[in-house]
């Protein structure tokens, strides 16, 4: 009996370490009132939360936040970590909406020799796994709808060349979303596999080998970077 409530808590803490989770803090350096979302949060509004975080930690997964509720306005990512002041990145008293986006995207493999990456901002759609069937080329930094290119809901495998890319099941960016950086995918996960219906860059680069610099230069967005609206 004892080893079976062991095994029973054991899972029950796995399983809450995995699960995603984002913490906002009311004030700076994570003081104050606290609200913790495990899950999305289209509209802060009900909470009692909408524009008043200050600073936030990420304990798991990607999370997207944006200074308009149902994730529109201006939007930023955060990988796993503390951000004591949001301010840095243009979001302090700003958060409308969040949800968690899903791993990030590995690397080009080593095999790879460089070829095309890195010169362009570029995703290439594939209508079967392994890279196999029709392809269709995303070279905007955003495509809100695929239905007018006849690849909506048909993508089962796909390449980014460049940048870091939100894909989401539908249109506009709603649904269930994943964000990738540069690399193969020869099989989309069950989610996304044939119901890719949008796109969006979010980020032109990002280093895989160390947090965040969102008060740097480098972190402002450049002339091509492309924000929700």
């Amino acid at each position: 009996m004892k080893i079976t409530i062991l095994a029973v808590f054991l899972a029950l803490v796995i399983t809450s370490t995995a699960a995603a989770e984002l913490m906002l803090f009311e004030h700076d350096n994570f003081n104050g009132r606290r609200f913790t979302a495990n899950d999305t949060v289209s509209n802060l509004a009900a909470t009692g939360f909408n524009d008043r975080a200050s600073s936030a930690v990420v304990r798991s997964g990607a999370w997207q936040l944006c200074d308009d509720a149902y994730f529109r306005g201006n939007c930023v990512t955060l990988q796993p970590g503390e951000y004591p002041s949001l301010g840095r990145m243009g979001m302090n008293d700003r958060v409308s909406s969040a949800r968690e986006l899903g791993g990030w995207g590995g690397p080009p493999p080593q095999s790879s020799g460089g070829g095309n990456w890195g010169e362009g901002v570029r995703v290439v759609l594939y209508s079967g796994p392994n890279f196999s069937g029709r392809s269709h080329v995303i070279s905007d930094n955003a495509m809100r709808n695929l239905a007018a290119t006849g690849f909506n809901d048909r993508a089962s495998s796909l390449r980014v060349e460049q940048g870091y890319w939100m894909f989401c099941s539908d249109a506009d960016y709603h649904g269930e979303c994943l964000t990738l950086g540069p690399g193969d995918y020869p099989h989309l996960p069950p989610e996304l596999n044939d119901r890719l219906s949008s796109a969006h860059r979010i980020r032109q680069r990002y280093p895989y080998n160390q947090n965040p610099n969102w008060g740097g230069p480098a972190s402002r967005p450049g002339p091509g970077d492309s924000r929700q609206r």
